[in-house]
This record gives structure tokens, C-alpha cells and sequence, in this order.
């Protein structure tokens, strides 16, 4: 069983993870710190909105 964590903009990927087994809060964590927020800018430039939906590991 594998999880894929994919970071979408309306022009495509900009980060993803592909790990063996579930997503756990802790790697949730680490992807978006490691992964997402380096491509993000302040807002209102492109890629300044992170949006998730109520799952889980979304919360701390």
C-alpha cells in the first residue's frame, strides 16, 4: 500500500511524496514544511493560498 501527497496549482504539481504505508499527521507535516511552503509566496501573488479539506492529518 502506498500514499501520494500531491501539491497542485492550477498549472500543475509543484511538490509531491510517495510513501510506503499510510500518511500520518508527522509526515503530513514535514511534506508541507519541507515540500509546499518553500514554493509558496505571500498573498496575493500566485501560489499564495494553501487549501485542505477536514481530513485528520490536516490538524494538529
Amino acid at each position: 500500500r502506498y500514499t501520494l501527497l500531491p501539491a497542485l496549482t492550477k498549472k500543475g504539481i509543484i511538490a509531491v511524496d510517495i510513501m510506503e504505508g499510510s500518511c500520518t499527521k508527522q509526515k503530513f507535516k514535514e511534506f508541507v514544511v519541507s515540500q509546499v511552503l518553500p514554493q509558496m509566496n505571500p498573498f496575493p501573488s500566485t501560489n499564495s493560498v494553501l487549501v485542505l479539506d477536514n481530513a485528520k492529518i490536516h490538524h494538529d
